[in-house]
């Protein structure tokens, strides 16, 4: 019992560390840990992808080796680290994993980037900056579509890259952050629908669809408290199935909701415009919604340390 009551408490306070490292030195501008885990994922597809003409069945069971090649040596790794180590150097080492597994100071200059040229009117800078976090087309995108995009990247990744690591670190501790990370970035390398990534990247798009079916919701409940609360529940509840993502459309559709701003709608990807669902109610996106979506996820982060804190 004693043993569980440190290991509650030195997770609190190892996400308080974590949160505050990160907020003071924001990512790694070098040596990130994830670039080589990217490098080495990259292998493991080379390594195991088949030809697109084999079977599908084929192309996903080789998917799924490649996915537990990729992340499991690490988790195993990571767990006899943990186990090998005094107590009280666990601390240290769920801090640290923790830091590198959330991207909360990084969202936040990202946002800044997009924000300040677009007060300016520079749209060309704008687009610039919006263009290193989205996929969509950006070349041409007018003043509310650069706010829009970037309102919709802070909302999402808000959830991916912020409140579900700590989620899986609170309930699995170091390991569990670590299995997130991992999960997530594979899915942002193979979890596309294209031909080469179809079968192949089924697992991983699974995977992290599973690791944040929870944590989505939660964060779901986070944008309302921290915002207009019935407007953000009623658009999750409404607007949040018909996005392509499970998790990212009630994630968004609360996000919209709560800072009364209207998302989604047509978009320009890959040259080709896809029709997407509303998402939100009220005004059309301006640089001032931006500016409190960046808000909104501060006062989320406030309140699940604080609750984090106070329950274990």
């Amino acid at each position: 019992m004693e043993f569980l009551l440190g290991y509650l408490s030195s997770t609190a306070f190892a996400l308080i560390a974590a949160l505050a490292l990160d907020r003071l030195f924001g990512e790694p501008s070098r040596w990130h840990p994830l670039v080589g885990f990217g490098k080495w994922a990259s292998y493991c597809r080379r390594l195991l992808q088949l030809p697109t003409e084999v079977k599908a069945c084929h192309q996903r069971l080789n998917g799924v080796l490649a996915w537990g090649l990729a992340v499991i040596p690490f988790l195993i790794g990571l767990s006899l680290l943990l186990w090998l180590l005094p107590s009280w150097m666990e601390f240290i080492v769920g801090t640290l994993v923790l830091y590198g597994a959330i991207g909360w100071q990084s969202l936040r200059q990202h946002s800044l980037a997009i924000a300040e040229p677009l007060r300016h009117g520079w749209l060309d800078e704008a687009r610039e900056a919006v263009g290193r976090i989205v996929s969509r087309d950006t070349d041409s995108l007018t003043e509310p579509e650069i706010a829009k995009a970037g309102i919709e990247s802070v909302l999402e990744n808000g959830s991916d890259a912020i409140f579900a690591p700590i989620f899986w670190f609170v309930v699995l501790g170091p390991v569990g952050a670590l299995l997130y990370r991992l999960s997530n970035t594979l899915d942002a390398m193979w979890g596309y629908k294209t031909e080469s990534l179809l079968h192949f990247g089924w697992c991983a798009a699974r995977v992290d669809d599973v690791l944040n079916f929870i944590p989505a919701r939660l964060v779901v409940l986070t944008y309302a408290v921290c915002g207009n609360f019935d407007c953000a529940m009623r658009c999750a509840r409404r607007q949040g199935r018909g996005w392509k993502s499970p998790n990212a459309g009630p994630v968004m559709a609360a996000g919209a909701g709560a800072l009364t701003v209207r998302l989604g709608g047509t978009a320009q990807y890959f040259g080709e415009a896809q029709r997407r669902p509303t998402l939100g109610e009220g005004a059309a996106p301006t640089v001032e919604h931006l500016d409190r979506s960046v808000g909104l996820i501060d006062k989320g982060v406030f309140v699940w340390a604080v609750l984090i804190c106070i329950l274990i």
